[in-house]
């Protein structure tokens, strides 16, 4: 669960990040970069992280 849940936040994050460079450099395909990546983060990371950390404490 440990590397799952890094190996998503870590690939949800870079596709923020790219997500925004796309859009500085005003190319196309920036929107859905971000998109992709605010949603993975959201349904994917946050909630691995949370089951993580809940089942590390015990």
């Amino acid at each position: 669960m440990k590397k799952f849940t890094f190996i998503t936040g870590a690939f949800f994050s870079s596709l923020t990040l790219i997500g925004v460079l796309f859009k500085i450099q005003y190319w196309v395909g920036g929107s859905i970069f971000i998109i992709l990546g605010i949603a993975g983060i959201a349904f994917l990371f946050i909630p691995a992280y949370a089951i993580y950390k809940y089942n590390k404490d015990k």
